[in-house]
């Protein structure tokens, strides 16, 4: 994901705008097809070189072997950008050279549109899920892509050991409507029951899962409205509110992180699926960030605010030198209908939990989820997990991942805690490609001490365009 702007060097860039907005060399000029001769990404590559600021561009782009989008230049120049202000913190405006800061001014405005897009977070989110092409269809219509496979065995899980395969598909669309509003429309596809129809668990081992039925709906639908110079942001339509809320840099993605659900989010936040809701998020100060968001926990009505789910979070970002942390607290109040299984009863019960990430060096990073709910209402009360992910852990292969998990949960009425370990290695074959082998070792399922432990191996195959 791409790091937040620090303020300084955006007031910076703001103020001399006024005085250098003058018509861009017609050598700058960016076409909609890009090539890395062109004298914009040449001035790019030679910034990125200058204030060594890595993955500007892709490897092939840069041999000449691709093009590029209007888009992909405007995400460099994000990134050039935030490395830029990085610079000037640690060593003072004297860092960077006046008339780069002038040049990179020149090239914004020059891309204002794309600049808009890839400083909102599903932007940020989703170049991570499925790659940073954001390929332009029209002027103000850009879309992005990925397809990702599931193969899982069980084994322990007599008479029922067998092999699972899932796949999903993601088209998402991203349509300028206004100088500082967005549209996203996620249209998803998704076959198969996965694993979970055979190994019963609170944790859930696969969580790209959806249905043995081929599915085809649109996963998300809504409108975003950026105000105060980005410092408020408010998202409302068809929405999933984990996107938003109890994030995680380690552990938030089954597409390209762990493949559990229980690692993906709190096994007990409790967010309503996909569904009619709002997000607000201010930011109050640099370091720190106030999320308010509200679901309906029923789409069957007709009503969206019967049955609602609400929730409020804190985030703390904090910087030590190149190494980020991010700091989360949350609570809620779940009103969603009783399905006398998750949830045992109907009423407005309380939830609060903490989500932590933080990079330990360049390649190490740690992370810990903490969650705890009304025991009267629901089945599982309690949940907790750790784990880090590490890079290059091959030195040849700097832009592969390994990940490593454990987490318990704790049910009412069960004889113990269940336990999940899990670990992958994720081998990034090319910017668009990653292969990933998965093994998770689940312990007393369901909480019971007389079930048969269980180990899933699993390989995930990604594409993303």
């Amino acid at each position: 994901m791409l790091k937040k702007k620090l303020a300084g060097l955006t007031l910076a860039l703001s103020l001399m705008a006024p005085q250098f907005a003058l018509a861009l060399h017609p050598d700058l000029v960016i076409p909609e097809k890009v090539e890395a001769k062109h004298k914009a990404c040449q001035e790019i590559m030679r910034l990125g070189n200058k204030y060594k600021v890595e993955g500007l561009f892709s490897k092939d782009f840069e041999e000449g072997k691709i093009t590029c989008t209007r888009i992909d230049v405007a995400a460099a120049i994000e990134l050039l950008t935030e490395k830029m202000a990085d610079k000037v913190v640690k060593e003072g405006p004297a860092a960077v050279d006046k008339e780069d800061l002038v040049l990179v001014a020149e090239l914004q405005d020059e891309l204002r549109g794309e600049m808009l897009l890839t400083r909102t977070r599903t932007f940020q989110q989703r170049r991570e899920e499925l790659g940073t092409r954001l390929t332009a269809i029209t002027k103000n219509i850009s879309l992005s892509g990925g397809l990702v496979g599931v193969l899982q065995q069980s084994i322990g899980n007599e008479p029922e050991d067998q092999a699972e395969v899932v796949g999903r598909g993601d088209l998402v669309f991203s349509f300028k409507v206004g100088e500082n509003t967005i549209a996203v429309i996620d249209v998803e596809a998704t076959g198969g029951d996965g694993i979970d129809s055979v190994v019963s668990s609170f944790s859930g081992l696969n969580a790209v899962a959806g249905s043995t039925n081929d599915t085809v709906r649109f996963r998300e639908a809504w409108v975003e409205h950026a105000a105060l110079n980005d410092r408020l942001l408010l998202t409302a339509g068809k929405i999933d509110l984990t996107n938003y809320f109890d994030a995680n840099a380690v552990a938030n993605d089954e597409n390209a992180q762990f493949l559990s659900g229980a690692f993906v989010n709190s096994a007990i936040l409790g967010a309503p699926g996909n569904g009619p809701g709002v997000r607000l998020q201010a930011k109050l100060a640099e370091p720190l960030t106030l999320g308010l968001g509200y679901g309906s926990g029923d789409t069957d009505t007709s009503d969206v605010f019967d049955h609602g789910y609400g929730i409020a979070e804190l985030d703390y970002n904090i910087k030590m030198g190149e190494l980020e942390g991010n700091y989360r607290v949350y609570a809620s109040v779940d009103g969603t209908v009783a399905d006398g299984e998750a949830k045992l009863a109907q009423k407005n019960a309380i939830g609060f939990g903490a989500s932590l990430d933080q990079q330990i060096t360049d390649k190490l990073a740690l992370f810990a989820r903490y969650g705890q709910r009304d025991k009267d209402v629901y089945l599982t009360r309690k949940a907790w997990s750790v784990g880090g992910q590490l890079c290059g852990l091959v030195p040849e292969r700097k832009d592969d991942v390994f990940g490593f998990a454990y987490g318990q949960i704790e049910a009412v009425g069960a004889s113990t805690q269940e336990k999940l370990a899990e670990a992958y290695y994720k081998v990034q074959v090319n910017d668009q490609i990653a292969v990933t082998p998965v093994v998770q070792y689940l312990i007393n399922p369901l909480g019971n001490r007389d079930a048969d432990n269980v180990v899933a191996l699993g390989l995930r195959s990604q594409i993303s365009f």
